[in-house]
């Protein structure tokens, strides 16, 4: 099968660079016979500014089944337009027999069949939020829909947002859950003797330095995820733990700026504190929020925390709790939205305005380790779960489907 996939995020970190590579990556892994064109942004700064760089996509790239097609896209034009006047032309010469656009936005008239991946309903939830953005995408969407053959959702929570508040036919929908696109040895190497003593990042700190911690990522490079991440209640927890020693390292996936930092943590939490070889400490030392980690010093990050607390109150997968999962690192996470369909039993959920709630089941992963022990069984098999074998049979399920139909009105 000759397949097309739009994947604007495939060389930015957080969870929507993840998703991208992971797909990529599954596509690869299960199907030997497939040619996959790769259409991505040639300048990712031009789109995604305020966001890391992730190079992981590189070896994927490589892959002779894989053409990469760079696209020179437009100033100021914003990923929630049609694709059409960046895209068509490429995708034409292409000639594949499915397309995919992996981030809400699709062409009108495709050349073949089309998927489009909604990753959550955010923008139709709260609108507000997202300001203009949640206009220009339903009219976007409006406007592609009469060519989207499968919306593909990552959840099944957000599958039924999507169609409640579009609406959309839940019978032209797929749920693709997320995989860890990281290899053994990667989710190894973050406990190789020594791991623990390399700086993180040029001239940084070294997981050692912060002893017993605890490990918030947050993947809020943009300012539409911020204040949905809840990381305040997250802070709130911690600080009515009142234990010495320990602290909060925050991981963010974007540059560190002072409206970023004014939407992660409350006004008393940043005053005193300053940026300090390359990372954000607050006054008394307790909170930390760190520069864009490359992968490997990212997974060594979480792999030795003493928790992943993960409070968002939206989430349209979680990535970073099955990333937790895979690591044997417990997970205290929102009872909200996705995350409970994700983590099943192998984490402890608390309401996300309950600040105490986080507190005590902090509490209870530092001082209870039988409950540690279960948890750390539970998420590993939980984890199995989302490998690259079920989301490339998933989505080719889906093109399978696409090819042999056809399109709906």
């Amino acid at each position: 099968m000759r397949i097309g996939l739009f994947l604007p995020h495939l060389a930015v970190t957080g969870g929507l660079g993840v998703h991208c590579r992971s797909l990529l990556a599954a596509l690869l892994r299960t199907g030997a016979d497939d040619a996959l064109t790769v259409f991505a942004p040639a300048d990712p700064r031009r789109l995604f500014p305020k966001s890391g760089l992730d190079d992981t996509w590189e070896p994927l790239a490589a892959d002779p089944r894989v053409t990469l097609v760079p696209l020179d896209w437009p100033a100021a034009r914003p990923l929630a337009h049609a694709l059409d006047p960046v895209l068509a032309g490429p995708l034409a010469a292409a000639k594949p027999d499915v397309f995919l656009a992996s981030y809400y936005s699709g062409l009108e008239r495709p050349p073949c069949p089309q998927a489009v991946v909604f990753h959550d309903a955010g923008f139709l939830d709260s609108p507000e939020v997202f300001g203009d953005t949640a206009r220009q995408r339903r009219e976007m969407f409006e406007a592609v829909r009469p060519a989207v053959d499968v919306l593909v959702c990552v959840s099944d929570d957000a599958r039924q947002r999507i169609c409640r508040l579009l609406p959309f036919d839940p019978a032209r929908t797929a749920v693709v859950w997320h995989a860890l696109a990281d290899d053994q040895v990667l989710l190894r190497q973050p406990f190789a003797p020594g791991e623990a003593d390399k700086p993180l990042w040029a001239g940084g700190d070294r997981a050692a330095d912060w002893g017993a911690y605890l490990f918030s990522p947050v993947g809020a490079a943009t300012g539409f995820n911020r204040v949905r991440k809840n990381l305040p209640t997250a802070v709130a927890g911690f600080r009515q733990l009142a234990r010495p020693g320990v602290k909060l390292v925050i991981a963010s996936t974007g540059l560190l700026h002072d409206d970023m930092l004014a939407e992660l943590l409350p006004a008393s939490e940043l005053a005193g504190g300053r940026l300090d070889a390359g990372a954000w400490r607050s006054a008394d030392g307790a909170l930390l929020i760190l520069p864009n980690l490359d992968r490997g010093p990212f997974l060594t990050a979480m792999a030795h925390a003493k928790a992943v607390v993960y409070p968002s109150r939206y989430e349209g997968f979680g990535l970073p709790t099955i990333e937790a999962m895979a690591l044997g690192v417990p997970v205290v996470a929102s009872r909200a939205t996705s995350i409970p369909e994700v983590v099943g039993d192998a984490g402890l959920l608390v309401d996300p305005d309950d600040a105490a709630g986080f507190a005590a089941a902090i509490r209870r992963v530092l001082d209870d380790p039988n409950a540690v022990a279960d948890l750390v069984r539970k998420g590993r098999e939980r984890a199995g779960a989302f490998t690259l074998e079920r989301m490339g049979e998933a989505m080719r399920e889906v093109f399978r489907g696409m090819a042999g139909g056809e399109r709906g009105a």
